[in-house]
């Protein structure tokens, strides 16, 4: 294929790509100016989308390429898109992500990140150890973000984010590992015009696979999980349901009655064994019906109402309480405590009986 003709192409994908990009900032815009999500929600898609589009600009197969300031502009959001990027996952994939709970050491930490990234490309334009380090560092966040985005498939209950979670991994996989890795090589491939073009075209269809999951399958909307004062659903939840949806949701409260939920290292997978259903049945029923988009989130919401009382009514230890209802470690059965009643396990005990005394 002659150099002109690959060109074309590259330069048609990418324009195309940037077009995709236009439209999807401008959806976040209407998203946001309609008050459908919050403002703050939107940055780090938005300064993902940027960092797109600066890196098919950057290394579009056009001569002269940008210089001086608008160079290092572009080169800055070029290596900040990994960040971005691992930001967005998490946002996204991960329901217990919320940066503005983030400890003062970890904004810190993007505090400083963000001053490396400012002096390496804005300051100094780029080049030398210092832009190498920068590929280290989005190396690790890239491997992060997909290794975290895989371990936690299997508990999503969200089907539409199930398939995002796919074409994530695949497209973030093929693009920043192999862009990483080349550019780690210290080889000249990153510059041939067909690597290039692999490049431009995942990108092309990494903004079509968000374009098509952001306006048909809405991820960012989530059903309104069960009340944490009503460890029982509601008979209601289910009275839509189809007849064989409705057998499920009887055999699944017949579960939670039973307290089933307290078998120790149980699984979705487990699960729909015990109840002789298929395992996409079961998500189904659980996040349609009761809300819940995580299975983790499914057995906390009923294991920390029952430690609750056991706090309150017994005077058991917290680490024989939190065997007791399934959790492997008591850190693990902290962190669920506390991000239900906002608490640790021992303050609310300490708080309740100081309640109890005052009575």
């Amino acid at each position: 294929m002659e150099t002109s003709m690959i060109s074309s192409i590259d330069f048609f994908i990418r324009y195309a790509c940037i077009g995709q990009l236009l439209l999807l900032i401008a959806y976040l815009f209407y998203k946001s100016f309609s008050k459908q999500v919050p403002w703050c929600s939107q940055i780090v898609p938005l300064l993902l989308a940027v960092g797109v589009a600066a890196y098919l600009l950057l290394t579009a197969p056009y001569s002269p390429r940008p210089q001086g300031f608008v160079r290092s502009l572009l080169l800055m959001f070029t290596h900040t898109m990994p960040v971005f990027l691992w930001l967005y996952g998490k946002q996204l994939f991960d329901d217990e992500f919320n940066l503005q709970r983030w400890p003062i050491f970890g904004k810190l930490a993007l505090v400083l990140l963000a001053c490396f990234y400012t002096y390496v490309f804005l300051i100094r334009g780029g080049g030398g150890y210092l832009q190498m380090a920068s590929h280290v560092i989005a190396l690790i966040f890239i491997v992060h973000v997909l290794v975290s985005v895989v371990l936690t498939w299997r508990n999503d209950l969200v089907e539409q984010r199930r398939v995002a979670r796919f074409w994530f991994v695949l497209l973030v996989g093929l693009f920043f590992l192999m862009l990483d890795l080349v550019e780690l090589s210290n080889t000249r491939l990153n510059r041939h015009q067909i690597f290039m073009l692999i490049n431009a075209s995942i990108c092309l269809l990494g903004t079509s696979v968000t374009a098509g999951l952001l306006f048909f399958y809405a991820l960012s909307i989530k059903p309104e999980p069960a009340s944490v004062s009503d460890p029982a659903p509601n008979a209601t939840r289910y009275s839509r349901l189809l007849p064989q949806e409705n057998a499920l949701a009887k055999k699944l409260h017949r579960f939670i009655e039973d307290a089933g939920y307290l078998q120790p290292d149980l699984t979705i997978s487990k699960l729909a064994e015990q109840l002789e259903c298929p395992e996409h049945h079961l998500r189904k029923l659980i996040n349609k019906s009761l809300g819940y988009t995580n299975f983790n989130a499914f057995l906390n919401h009923y294991r920390i109402e029952a430690a609750r009382q056991r706090l309150v009514e017994t005077s058991l230890p917290v680490l024989t309480i939190a065997l007791d209802l399934g959790y492997g470690s008591i850190a693990s059965f902290n962190r669920a405590f506390k991000e239900i009643v906002g608490t640790t396990p021992t303050a609310y005990r300490a708080a309740m009986q100081q309640q109890n005394s005052s009575e």
